[in-house]
């Protein structure tokens, strides 16, 4: 299977064309088959196999290379088709409007790859980019997706498994922050024309109209959409699975950093654990340490927002408060490449103007059920006997990153709470998990402090 094609503002080097050009020489030998095949995994997915042809042409004024796959089955093959020949003809139109200019060594290019990936045990998606050249030095990318349902033999849009309801239209539109504005509002208008795919980890979304530079491709970990997906696909997903299977579960979260001497030592034992927490960042320290704050995300760790300088925002001007939310959200994100989708403002002070301001930014406010008192006594058995004395099921524990006991505590903290039979999920994990038990607009019982 062919490698992925890197989407996020893409720019296509020379070779691409001489490679293309070099197609031509080659042209009237063989045309060029590839047979793709679809594995799954699991065995009870469709055996479908999907084979590609490519489809090649070599005249004076352009070549073209487009890859197509072969399918029988008109309600798939007809909207597949549909759009390759959108894609033959806007090329064609603008290689007549420029033929003064083409011909005699001078040729337009069009070249369209495909490629199939998994996505659940009964649907797979197949990639496109088409890629054209013709008056423009840059040249002309597009992305195009089509889910397909190999059972129901039948093409799925992104409204079909998932919500896009205001709360996950402002998640997104968040995580797209820095893009023009009015670009970004034209591009999420119409959810079910969106170019997406999606696996155990993540959604990834691609949009053609926003960067003039070329296709804009945005990834969301999976645990910040499972509160959206339909319960057929969540089900379907490994990951999906793993958060709501019976069982005990806590969320470990870290407040306050990164640190540059404790939060490496902190992610050292959660490796050596396997566990992955919540770590709500101070915007100032990932700005202060952003190789530490990058590690945290490389990690596959969830990043929250916990404010700039962490002051009470409930104390605050409304101006300030906001920028104290935002400026941190930025930083956060510039640091570690993750757009903080859960918010906890620092001692757990929450007014109306918290909650409004996390609303309208897509936000969700996450407090604590369990607090290991870490930040008070530095002993590593007070903390084992504090979080121990006050633990439940669905728990979220606050820990923070910033003291040096707090690392010292973890591994036997962790070893406890294994012997006890309890797993560990993020925070939206486990947001995910109590929704389906029970409707609720925070996490856990939250207490403040």
């Amino acid at each position: 299977m062919l490698k992925k094609i890197p989407f996020r503002r893409i720019r296509w080097p020379g070779w691409v064309v001489l490679a293309v050009i070099g197609i031509s020489f080659i042209y009237g030998i063989a045309q060029l088959v590839e047979a793709i095949r679809f594995e799954p995994e699991s065995g009870n997915a469709s055996p479908l196999t999907i084979d590609f042809k490519t489809e090649t042409k070599n005249v004076d004024t352009y070549t073209m290379s487009i890859k197509t796959p072969k399918m029988e089955d008109k309600s798939i093959k007809n909207p597949i088709q549909g759009w390759i020949t959108h894609e033959k003809k806007a090329f064609l139109k603008k290689v007549k409007e420029n033929k003064r200019q083409l011909g005699n060594g001078s040729r337009a290019h069009l070249v369209i790859q495909a490629d199939s990936v998994k996505a659940t045990d009964d649907t797979f998606h197949i990639l496109f980019h088409s890629y054209q050249l013709v008056d423009d030095v840059r040249g002309i990318e597009h992305v195009k997706t089509f889910t397909i349902n190999a059972a129901e033999k039948k093409i799925v849009k992104l409204p079909d498994i998932m919500e896009i309801n205001k709360e996950a239209s402002n998640m997104i539109r968040n995580r797209l922050m820095g893009h023009p504005e009015p670009k970004v509002q034209k591009a999420l208008q119409d959810p079910a024309s969106w170019n997406w795919s999606l696996n155990e980890t993540a959604l990834t979304l691609y949009f053609n109209e926003i960067d003039e530079s070329g296709p804009t491709e945005l990834t969301i970990p999976i645990h910040a959409i499972l509160p959206y997906l339909d319960e057929k696909i969540v089900d379907s997903l490994e990951v999906a699975k793993a958060s709501i299977e019976p069982g005990k579960y806590v969320a470990l979260t870290f407040d306050d950093g990164p640190d540059p001497n404790v939060t490496p030592r902190i992610l050292k034992v959660l490796k050596d654990h396997d566990v992955h927490a919540t770590f709500f960042m101070l915007g100032s320290q990932a700005e202060k340490y952003p190789e530490v704050a990058k590690g945290v995300a490389e990690a596959g760790h969830e990043i929250g927002n916990h404010s700039d300088h962490h002051k009470d925002l409930t104390k605050i001007s409304k101006e300030q408060m906001t920028k104290e939310v935002l400026a941190s959200r930025q930083k956060i994100m510039s640091t570690t490449g993750q757009l903080p989708s859960v918010l906890r403002p620092p001692y757990g002070a929450i007014d109306g103007e918290v909650e409004r301001l996390a609303h309208d930014n897509g936000s969700s406010l996450v407090l604590w059920s369990v607090d290991s008192l870490d930040w008070k006594n530095k002993q590593v058995n007070a903390i084992h006997s504090t979080v121990e004395k006050e633990l439940t099921p669905g728990a979220i524990i606050l820990l923070h990153d910033v003291h040096s006991t707090t690392a010292d505590a973890l591994p036997g903290l962790l070893t406890m709470l294994e012997k006890e039979g309890y797993k560990f999920l993020t925070v939206s994990q486990l947001q995910a998990k109590l929704a389906v038990e029970a409707a609720s607009p925070f996490y856990g019982n939250m207490k403040k402090g």
